[in-house]
């Protein structure tokens, strides 16, 4: 029920990012993921509890894989019925929606299973203890939300898997800084589609998008970090450089701990995570080392 086998199949990781698009018109990145869900994962909204039903008795059938539904009929009108049926239900935290108001329809995103939680929860936690150990930050100076749910005006909308912020309160229509999402193995082109979506919608306010995808048979763990960046050569209109949605760093660990990568460390710029410098702007940086036991960490853990 996940992918149908001949899209089981993912982007090479030197994919050339398109051309800038319009967000008003309709997203293209959606319309991509859409195209990838075969037809016995397509619906017709009938109701928010129909809906979780559904989502129920797939999140529960003790698959490790995950599980992409499209819903069509579904407005950004019926998104307060489903909240309010949803916001009570223990799967919420394992659902992710992002809808295109434009087609009356959404992409459900489903991750049964406990290993994904496990993971992100130790990787977050060490990210927010390197920014505590920034001169004038604490564990308090980034916020780390699930599931929260961002706008496009009334054009579309994405819940990314976690979120991360300065401690300042997010207000209405601001963009998170950096957003965190994560997939099994059949899900890096669906996660590639998600970066490309959070940095043009956001038109860049959005800074840094981190993919994790992780494999179980063998354990592997394979991270993506995607920015807006020149492509090579660069390109000008006049004297503004164009940029496009691209994968800026790439590391790979096998079930040995052996860090695959272009570079000897993961860095995620400072800038980032956080608008204030405090006085100081240091990057928070993993090295292959930190990398390799981390990964062998997680991997006893769900094992």
């Amino acid at each position: 029920m996940s992918l149908s086998p001949n899209q089981n199949q993912t982007l090479q990781s030197d994919t050339t990012p398109g051309p800038p698009q319009d967000t008003r018109g309709r997203s293209k990145q959606f319309e991509m993921q859409a195209a990838l869900i075969p037809a016995e994962n397509r619906f017709k909204y009938e109701s928010a509890a129909k809906l979780l039903s559904t989502i129920k008795r797939i999140a529960n059938s003790k698959s490790a894989d995950e599980y992409f539904l499209y819903i069509h009929g579904v407005t950004h009108d019926h998104l307060p019925e489903l909240d309010r049926v949803f916001c009570w239900s223990d799967i919420r935290c394992t659902v992710l929606f992002t809808t295109e108001n434009s087609l009356q329809a959404l992409i459900c995103r489903i991750l049964p299973g406990g290993r994904h939680k496990t993971l992100m929860m130790n990787l977050t936690m060490r990210i927010s203890f390197k920014v505590s150990r920034i001169p004038g930050h604490s564990l308090d100076s980034i916020n780390i939300h699930t599931a929260r749910r961002f706008y496009l005006d009334d054009i579309r909308s994405k819940e990314g898997y976690q979120d991360l912020g300065p401690e300042e309160p997010v207000a209405k229509g601001v963009w998170p800084a950096a957003v965190i999402e994560v997939g099994y193995s059949e899900a890096l082109e669906f996660l590639r589609l998600d970066a490309e979506w959070w940095l043009i919608n956001s038109a860049s306010a959005t800074r840094l998008v981190i993919l994790v995808q992780l494999m179980v048979d063998p354990f592997a763990i394979c991270i993506e970090c995607w920015a807006m960046a020149p492509p090579t050569p660069p390109t000008r209109i006049g004297d503004t450089p164009i940029v496009f949605p691209s994968c800026v760093q790439l590391i790979k660990i096998n079930a040995n701990g052996v860090v695959t990568s272009t570079s000897p460390e993961l860095r995620i710029p400072y800038g980032s995570l956080s608008d204030e410098s405090n006085g100081i702007s240091q990057d928070v940086v993993f090295t292959n080392a930190e990398l390799s036991s981390f990964a062998l960490r997680m991997f006893e853990m769900m094992n």
